[in-house]
């Protein structure tokens, strides 16, 4: 019996976090688990090292595709697991030996569809600990926060009981490059899952790998995709969550304009933002001054008081 299946998509991983990650998975103390690990067009290279641990660890199961996206990968991966949970690792991370034991115990213990953990963050070779207590389990109240930030969105920091995705089936959207996974929240969590919290950190997220999508320098194709990820968010959510998403919109358009990427037009034509938003916004004082002063006088002259912060 498989208690734990793990979804590892690869593609363009450094090699020496790719061997990092896939040893991770072959120091598990659980055996009755398996690694469904997604080649998305990779490399030689990284495709001979997953073949490498498939041959020494019948847990591994190795998949050779076009690339296609993290997303695309994904969606393959949760279409081959066998076991009564599944769990994402990204393939320039990894995690502690004793995962999917632990998550396997504490969810089985707590009969639930969903349990969230703590995480270790890793920088310029400084790893630091991210507590990630949500201040409810509603799932709902949960999602609030993962779209304004108080709590991570990464797919890879949830375990989720393969019965009750498979009443709710849920796929990681093709179309888009950025927050995937907070999409992916967006629609599964409508479905109100048990949900539970883990307090321990089990999963080592890695920002030193410039490679990776997520880490990339800041652009205009940067925010045009962004902007996607709110329309997307604004298409699969209530009203009831309109607050959040333009607490989200703001954030995107302020690290927009700080880079000199985009004009005040543009920041006031896309997702208006509204004053409770500028109150409750997680920015410094001297930004909502500067906001507020421009959105007032373009308001009123059509003219900024200052083009950029």
């Amino acid at each position: 019996m498989i208690k734990v299946s793990v979804i590892v998509p690869v593609y363009k991983v450094p090699l020496e976090y790719l061997r990092t990650c896939l040893g991770s998975l072959n120091a598990q103390t659980m055996q009755e688990c398996e690694f469904i690990v997604v080649s998305d067009g990779a490399p030689e290279a990284e495709c001979a090292i997953c073949e490498e641990y498939a041959k020494k660890d019948s847990r591994f199961k190795f998949f050779k595709r076009e690339h296609a996206g993290v997303s695309a990968a994904r969606n393959f991966g949760l279409k081959q697991i066998r076991g009564e949970y599944i769990a994402f690792v990204d393939a320039d991370d990894w995690i502690e030996p004793q995962m999917a034991d632990l998550c396997y115990t504490f969810a089985t213990e707590n009969a639930s569809d969903i349990i969230t953990m703590d995480y270790f963050e890793s920088k310029n070779g400084i790893e630091s600990l991210r507590l990630q207590k949500p201040k409810s389990l509603q799932p709902m109240k949960m999602l609030s926060q993962i779209i304004i930030g108080d709590l991570f969105g990464g797919v890879w920091l949830r375990i989720i009981r393969r019965d009750f995705y498979k009443q709710h089936p849920t796929e990681f959207p093709l179309d888009l490059g950025y927050c995937e996974d907070i999409i992916f929240w967006s629609s599964f969590l409508q479905n109100n899952p048990k949900t539970a919290y883990l307090n321990k950190a089990l999963y080592h997220y890695v920002l030193d790998n410039c490679s990776s999508i997520t880490h990339n320098n800041y652009s205009l194709k940067t925010y045009e995709t962004k902007k996607k990820f709110i329309y997307a968010l604004k298409e699969r959510l209530p009203a009831s969550f309109n607050p959040e998403i333009n607490q989200a919109a703001l954030i995107i358009k302020v690290a927009a304009m700080s880079r000199k990427l985009i004009t005040t037009t543009e920041f006031m034509s896309f997702e208006k933002t509204t004053l409770h938003t500028f109150i409750v916004t997680p920015l410094s004082w001297i930004t909502k001054v500067y906001l507020i002063l421009n959105t007032i006088i373009y308001s009123i002259f059509k003219k900024t008081y200052k083009e950029y912060i």
